[in-house]
């Protein structure tokens, strides 16, 4: 009996989910009045890691997710539930 083949699944980085939710976050930088630069300082991080982060070449975690919206004044948890819905209509 042979084993099924599973169809290769995509990872995050890749997947045109993970980019609403990312362009969705760059919204909120922007609306912020904030350059990459800002958030940065801002958070104590390189701008590098906010860069890499918006070109979708390095994931985010929750707990950077939250720290931002703590900087940007947003409820993570808001952010979610719309990128979610968006999803939907994919």
């Amino acid at each position: 009996m042979s084993t099924p083949t599973r169809k290769a699944r995509t990872t995050s980085l890749h997947d045109d989910a993970y980019a609403l939710f990312i362009e969705a976050l760059v919204q909120k930088r922007v609306k912020a009045g904030m350059t990459q630069r800002d958030l940065a300082k801002a958070l104590g991080w390189n701008q590098s890691i906010i860069a890499k982060t918006e070109s979708v070449q390095r994931r985010l975690d929750i707990i950077e997710l939250i720290r931002i919206s703590e900087v940007l004044d947003f409820d993570p948890a808001r952010l979610v539930r719309d990128v979610q819905a968006k999803i939907r209509e994919l």
